[in-house]
């Protein structure tokens, strides 16, 4: 992460202005990825995050949020609704926090996404089981209010494009001898309703997590997933599986860490009846 200090004179002549901040960070990939009965080929993804920070006189600090996601990439995935893939473009988020109290807007979770844990993935090229019930593609314009006291955290949100109310609770607490993570989310809209819950637990090098999600919103049909994750001296291997309207995924998947913030990664599995393999690099800088 590469740090950028903005101080023009004017503020650093006034008298309790602190200068504002821009951090840069991002990561890229790159590998070989093989769909169904398609021939193999090469692809190349890279995303970008611009974030500038600054604080009043009051304490409060604001915040502004640019990602960019499949920059320039060569063959980078594209948004698949049926598998819940991101799509490239950029988004913005806008935020103000004070004490327990968070505010955010733009293009960000509702309630039910910021309070609910996703299935054990790893970031690769394509089809990395995004449970649409858990992590949905939330319109932008959303307005969210989160209220953290500990280990407990509330959430409030509203999406002006399907003028959809959401509430969440999560708890994330470390008992020592294992790590608990507890999650519940509920929307309400013109476009139906939908909840989700989700468990997670973490012991020493072992992780195992589980999601439930239904509703009569479009996409949250009677959903739910499970998977486990071991991690150790740099390397993981992991699955998940995950059951919606009938229909059967899961993933197997490792990872193997060459230092510097590089990964190797592959993995293999099916969603929506399609086999998918894919290898390769991924690096954070």
């Amino acid at each position: 992460m590469k740090k950028i200090l903005f101080a023009t004179t004017a503020l650093v002549a006034t008298a309790g202005v602190a200068a504002a901040e821009v951090t840069t960070s991002g990561a890229a990939t790159f590998g070989v990825i093989k769909v169904g009965a398609a021939n193999a080929e090469l692809r190349s993804n890279i995303d970008l995050t611009f974030t500038g920070t600054t604080e009043t006189d009051g304490g409060v600090t604001l915040k502004a949020i640019v990602n960019i996601e499949n920059f320039g990439g060569a063959n980078g995935y594209s948004k698949n609704a049926a598998a819940g893939i991101d799509a490239g473009g950029s988004n913005t988020v806008i935020s103000a926090s004070s004490g327990a109290l968070t505010f955010s807007f733009g293009d960000t979770d509702g309630a039910r996404d910021a309070n609910t844990t996703e299935l054990h993935r790893l970031p690769g090229l394509n089809f990395e089981l995004w449970s649409v019930g858990v992590d949905n593609v939330d319109d932008g314009a959303i307005a969210r209010l989160d209220y953290a006291m500990g280990d407990f955290k509330v959430s409030l949100s509203w999406a002006g494009t399907d003028e959809a109310f959401g509430i969440g609770f999560s708890y994330d607490a470390d008992l020592g001898s294992a790590k608990v993570a507890l999650g519940f989310g509920y929307e309400d809209g013109n476009q139906g309703d939908a909840w989700a819950i989700s468990v997670g637990t973490t012991f020493g090098a072992v992780s195992v997590r589980a999601t439930y999600g239904d509703g009569t919103e479009a996409g949250a049909v009677d959903e739910w997933g499970i998977s486990a994750q071991y991690a150790a001296n740099g390397m993981s291997v992991g699955a998940n599986y995950f059951e919606s309207a009938g229909t059967e995924n899961w993933t197997i998947f490792g990872t193997y860490g060459l230092g510097g913030g590089a990964t190797l990664f592959a993995q293999y599995g099916e969603r929506n009846s399609v086999d998918t393999t894919s290898l390769g690099v991924r690096f954070n800088f």
